[in-house]
C-alpha cells in the first residue's frame, strides 16, 4: 500500500503534467482579467482601479503559471515565502 502511494507522488510531478497545468493557467490568464475587471467594476470601483485589479489578477495568474511551470509541486511551499516578503516590504 505504501509502494502504490510513493509511486503516485512520483508520477504527480512530471514535466508533461507541469507543462499541462502551465499551459492551462496561461489559457485562462485572460478569464482571469475579465472576471477581476468585472467584480472589481460590479463592487463600485472606478475603472482606473477596475483595471488595475484585473492586471494584477492576471500578472499573478501568469507569475503562478511561470513559477509551476519551473519548479512544479514545490512551488506551493515558495509562495509562502513570496508572502512573507511582500508583507516585510509593504510596511
Amino acid at each position: 500500500m505504501s509502494d502504490q502511494r510513493q509511486t503516485t507522488s512520483q508520477q504527480r510531478d512530471t514535466p508533461e503534467q507541469r507543462q499541462r497545468v502551465a499551459s492551462l493557467l496561461f489559457k485562462l490568464s485572460p478569464l482571469m482579467f475579465i472576471l477581476c475587471y468585472v467584480l472589481a467594476a460590479v463592487q463600485g470601483a472606478q475603472w482606473q482601479h477596475s483595471l488595475l485589479i484585473a492586471v494584477v489578477g492576471t500578472a499573478m495568474c501568469l507569475g503562478w503559471a511561470g513559477l509551476y511551470k519551473l519548479r512544479g509541486s514545490k512551488s506551493t511551499g515558495d509562495l509562502v515565502w513570496v508572502n512573507i516578503l511582500l508583507r516585510f516590504f509593504s510596511r
